[in-house]
């Protein structure tokens, strides 16, 4: 530093000397070179480069000229991280790719993303009998008609208008290709006046609940798409019409049958060729990807209330099983789902991941031993009966499904809703079938089989009784319930095993008959306990499966027309009226056993708030949703924007 000084003053002598020059002062200048480093870093580091100091001696100066310097400060800038999406994640099921396609009314149609891109005119909360609004605003009613007035702002996701049309489409290709009698049996026609009105016609006695049915219906058929088909569709409707009222009249309508089944099989060839990749729907989400194992769906700007909706993606994974429903959420990757859960493995799920919540809610619903009537000896009364008297219901129950309902009185009645729609003396008339082996065998006998001395069962020519009992795959509760019920009739000396089928195939197996027993929902009654009775008697899939006579001998020894007789309750106003059939249906059906139900079933939820979503409206109105529709329940959470993404 010294040399430098006596440097600099030699340097200040000589110029001293020198003739008077102007003098030059240097002006730092300071600008800053922004330098983008990867890392993150609490705060910014200026790094300064090293500048030499300048000494100014204060002299006479004729002249000063200012010089700019540039002076280098490199500056460390943070990047703005890039926001993560926002992902909602469950389970569902689809058919696996390729069969997957966007067509619902073809197999491998849709699949669970139905529920994000669809909607209906109405959505309803069940537990307090109200409708709120979807594509439908408001509706009026006559005696004649009901009109539905619908918004104005929404569009299927390839930028089409959604209208009246929409609507007109979906329920004349439903009636062509699915048939959906439970509503074209009491509208007479849909009229759609201008773009934004529909109104559909009632027939002369429309049904108790056909409004609730036809405003809760998917609308998924756009107008554009299915155009073409239409003629063909409408025609069908009017066929059937014609058929039903020929029948209601003693005609014979078998030709004009054999004609709608040529014209509907016509109408299905044509409709299921057209596949295109995903649907296109008008919902909060639109089908992304979807392979083997995952469905992703990803936000669509074309929904109405698309600036509300938080969530950039819902991702679903493939429910294959209970089991595996549970260790998703043990390991906290799913958000919502309702696996059937036995009291263990909740207590596991709830100490695993603390974010769950276990939330049971009614599904009105039964679960039921299924037999198929058509087949001896379950086509005889008094070997249904004995079944019932071997089968102890309520150790079933423990075993399928804990948080379920016992069936009391196997009667086509939920337990739920059986006190509010018979009365006590009734009930008292109705049969437990308590567990009673020596009533058990007394039946038996009565039905012409005998007991050989190993303790089984057989028939009169020395026979042994063996049979199965099917149960879907993947349904672990059904499957549960299957191995009690073949154990305790085994146990009791009726030789029985189970038999798992795959889910795809479960309901065309019963359909042809190749079973003897099996594990299937007995009554949805979600509405009424009218959709039960139809489901056994009349054009329901149990109706569809058991091979049972509905005509039989009623308490009074008259002849009685199950089916007709539930035709009758679905038009009933007077509830006193509805009461009296009811009473006449539970009765044969506690007599007759076409089916022996055990259970109503909880559905029980698993609920993580707080990893991925948060703003779960716990309480009475997550109760009310989710025992009509669960998914759509979310859809218009997140419409809402009530659900938020846990950031």
């Amino acid at each position: 530093m010294k040399k430098l000084i006596a440097l600099l003053l030699a340097l200040v002598v000589l110029t001293a000397c020198a003739a008077p020059t102007p003098q030059v002062v240097e002006k730092e200048v300071v600008v800053e070179k922004p330098v983008v480093q990867t890392v993150i870093v609490e705060k910014e580091k200026v790094i300064e480069k090293p500048v030499v100091e300048t000494v100014i001696v204060e002299k006479p100066v004729v002249e000063t000229v200012v010089v700019e310097k540039e002076k280098v400060v490199e500056k460390m800038v943070t990047p703005t991280p890039v926001a993560k999406p926002a992902i909602h994640r469950t389970l569902g099921g689809w058919d696996q790719p390729p069969a997957y396609n966007g067509n619902p009314f073809a197999p491998g149609g849709v699949g669970t993303a139905t529920d994000y891109v669809y909607g209906m005119l109405f959505g309803y909360d069940v537990l307090k009998d109200e409708y709120w609004p979807w594509l439908g605003t408001d509706m009026d009613e006559s005696a004649d008609a009901l009109t539905v007035h619908l918004r104005q702002d929404a569009k299927w996701e390839d930028g089409t208008p959604f209208t009246s049309k929409d609507i007109y489409s979906m329920f004349y290709m439903a009636g062509g290709v699915w048939g959906w009698s439970h509503i074209w049996r009491y509208v007479d026609k849909v009229e759609i006046p201008d773009d934004y009105t529909v109104i559909f016609h009632w027939s002369a006695t429309p049904s108790i609940i056909v409004k609730k049915q036809l405003l809760t219906e998917w609308i998924r058929a756009p107008y554009h798409l299915y155009e073409q088909w239409l003629p063909d569709a409408e025609e069908i409707v009017n066929l059937r019409h014609e058929i039903w009222a020929k029948e209601a009249a003693g005609e014979d309508v078998s030709a004009l049958n054999d004609t709608l089944s040529e014209k509907v099989n016509a109408l299905k060839e044509k409709v299921t060729e057209f596949k295109p990749e995903k649907p296109i729907g008008y919902g909060p989400f639109k089908v992304k990807t979807v392979t083997t194992d995952e469905m992703v769906l990803e936000k669509s700007d074309t929904f109405w209330a698309a600036d509300k909706v938080a969530f950039d993606e819902v991702r679903i994974g493939r429910y294959t099983t209970n089991e595996l429903a549970w260790a998703q959420f043990i390991a906290g990757a799913v958000d919502l789902e309702k696996p059937a859960t036995p009291p263990d493995m909740v207590d596991a799920i709830l100490a695993a991941q603390p974010c769950m919540h276990h939330v049971p809610v009614p599904d009105f619903a039964s679960f039921a031993l299924a037999l198929n009537t058509a087949k001896s000896p379950f086509s005889e009364k008094e070997f249904r009966q004995a079944l019932a008297y071997i089968l102890d219901l309520n150790k079933i129950r423990e075993i399928a499904m804990y948080y379920g309902s016992t069936v009391e009185y196997p009667s086509g009645l939920l337990p739920s809703a059986i006190e509010s729609w018979t009365s006590a003396s009734f009930r008292s008339t109705l049969n437990t079938y308590a567990v009673d082996f020596a009533k058990a065998e007394e039946l038996l006998e009565s039905a012409g089989l005998v007991k050989g001395a190993d303790g089984f069962w057989a028939s009169a020519d020395g026979t042994p009784l063996e049979f199965e009992v099917v149960a879907r795959e993947g349904y672990s509760d059904w499957v549960l319930a299957a191995e009690e019920i073949a154990r305790q009739l085994t146990d009791f000396g009726i030789k029985a095993k189970v038999r798992i089928v795959q889910g795809a195939l479960y309901a065309d197996t019963l359909r042809s008959g190749d079973y003897d027993m099996s594990i299937a929902f007995g009554v949805f009654a979600k509405f009424h306990p009218a959709q039960g009775y139809t489901r056994i008697y009349k054009d329901g899939f149990i109706a569809s499966i058991s091979g049972f006579d509905p005509v039989v001998v009623g308490r009074e020894g008259e002849t009685v027309n199950l089916a007709d007789l539930a035709d009758q309750l679905m038009v009933t106003t007077d509830t006193a009226e509805q009461k009296k059939i009811i009473e006449e249906l539970a009765w044969a059906t506690n007599e007759y056993l076409p089916i022996i139900e055990f259970l109503e079933k909880n559905a029980q939820f698993f609920v993580c708030d707080g990893v991925r979503v948060t703003g779960w409206p716990f309480g009475d109105d997550m109760q009310n949703k989710f025992a009509f529709n669960w998914r759509f329940a979310v859809v218009k959470w997140m419409a809402d924007g009530i659900l938020k993404p846990a950031r």
